[in-house]
């Protein structure tokens, strides 16, 4: 009989020795920056941890007991503690984009040892999207075989984007202009920079003297022009500040060069990236130009820390792409495509952590 109480009370010591530990309480907290869930302990303990998709997984090197008051809440969609794995495991609402997970030692003597785990969301913050219709006002740009102009049909595109664009809960779009005004180049870029864009496109329809020319082509900045169509192109589009009564023209070459010394390589990838996207967003049901991806020194891209692409709808001067360019489906399908490829674009970087 005693030696069955001494074994009681051993047991009784040994479960208590292995459960002294306690998860006490789960904190929540966030900023603009990151979020944060911090785990309150009873003292210090080893750990290591893995993160999923959607979730934080926590393995304890200590037995450990969990209070039962602990619940889910804000991105939280669910506490799950495997007693037998000595497992945490925090499932979240979205997929997880990055984290940084550490231990804070206890200190004093009634003071907690904390777990802290700080994370980002994919899609938590909105993606801030520049759409650039071109031309404007006084400025029509080119004229179509059917007298369309060239800044009804880069408002309209403008308009249906901003539209698809805010059906998605990830993106706020922001258009340079909403009806039929003059804008200079330059203030193009203002909005971009004073909205923080995340990427900027600009929407124009060109003109070429050989009719047969048509597709859509893209243009990326850069010192030197690729060919002698995209020079002459960016030449057209920087003249458009002239209208106003401001030239361009005189220090295009020596600004774009600065431009590019400041800009940060990233930058310039970050729209080459943009551009594949798109073509890959295009290429199966759309007409391409041959050599789609182009680049130039347009006024309108040079802005210094935001990927920004210049996207020719197609060419006025051609009778289908100027029949195409001015047909409602036509502008809905191209519209669609260029969401895809945004969307497309930014999981590609959510997923890299880029």
């Amino acid at each position: 009989m005693i030696n069955l109480f001494k074994l009681t009370l051993l047991f009784i010591i040994y479960c208590n020795q292995a459960y002294s530990d306690e998860l006490v309480n789960l904190r929540f907290g966030s900023n603009e920056e990151k979020k944060r869930i911090v785990l309150d302990l009873d003292k210090d303990l080893s750990f290591d941890h893995k993160t999923f998709d959607d979730k934080i997984q926590i393995n304890f090197k200590q037995r450990i007991k969990i209070n039962k008051n602990i619940s889910a809440k804000d991105n939280l969609k669910s506490i799950h503690f495997d007693e037998k794995k000595n497992t945490l495991v925090l499932k979240f609402k979205k997929r997880i984009f990055k984290t940084n997970i550490y231990l804070l030692k206890k200190k004093k003597k009634h003071s907690f040892s904390r777990i802290v785990i700080d994370y980002s969301l994919q899609g938590s913050k909105k993606r801030i999207i520049i759409i650039d219709p071109g031309h404007g006002g006084k400025d029509s740009g080119a004229v179509g075989l059917y007298k369309n102009l060239e800044k009804n049909i880069t408002l309209q595109v403008g308009l249906i984007l901003k539209e698809k664009f805010n059906k998605e809960t990830n993106f706020k779009v922001i258009l340079t202009r909403e009806k039929d005004i003059f804008l200079k180049l330059r203030n193009r870029t203002k909005i971009a920079k004073k909205n923080n864009a995340d990427i900027f496109i600009s929407l124009h329809a060109d003109f070429n003297r050989n009719s047969r020319a048509r597709g859509i082509s893209l243009y990326t900045l850069s010192e030197r022009a690729s060919d002698k169509e995209a020079a002459a192109l960016a030449r057209r589009e920087n003249r458009s500040d002239l209208i106003d009564g401001v030239d361009l023209s005189g220090e295009s070459s020596e600004v774009t060069s600065i431009l590019l010394d400041l800009t940060k390589r990233d930058t310039l990838n970050q729209s080459s990236l943009l551009v594949n996207f798109l073509i890959k967003a295009f290429k199966k049901e759309m007409n391409l130009l041959q050599r789609t991806h182009r680049y130039a020194g347009f006024a309108v891209l040079k802005s210094l820390d935001i990927p920004s692409v210049l996207v020719e709808m197609g060419y006025l001067s051609n009778k289908y792409d100027s029949k195409l360019l001015i047909d409602k489906n036509y502008q809905k399908k191209l519209s669609d495509k260029i969401v895809k490829a945004v969307i497309e674009y930014f999981n590609w970087k959510d997923k890299n952590n880029i």
